[in-house]
């Protein structure tokens, strides 16, 4: 029990080591500044030909876990074909670009 409370004290003082007095108010709004749902800041939109194909299995997003899955399907010898808003792959890591840290 005492290891699990110290445990608990640690992850505590990192928590308040990361607290900031401006709480939600240290993120930028992108409202008005992007249109995520139109629109990619980090790659201009290129129109392509539609894909008409059979799969057996569809990815809607192109995140780290779905990565990850398709990657054992088609290993399994199962088609897979990813849909993604984005233009490039990686989910949460595409989109908020994580200094220093890459997918």
């Amino acid at each position: 029990m005492a290891a699990n409370q110290d445990l608990k004290s640690r992850y505590e003082e990192e928590r308040i080591k990361r607290l900031r007095a401006e709480g939600v108010g240290q993120f930028t709004n992108l409202e008005g500044v992007i249109d995520p749902e139109h629109q990619d800041p980090f790659k201009e939109v290129e129109d392509r030909a539609p894909v008409h194909d059979d799969v057996e299995f569809t990815f809607v997003g192109g995140g780290w876990a779905g990565l990850m899955t398709g990657a054992r399907l088609k290993e399994a010898g199962i088609n897979v074909r990813y849909v993604e808003k984005a233009g490039g792959f990686g989910g949460v890591w595409y989109w908020n670009r994580y200094p220093g840290l890459m997918c």
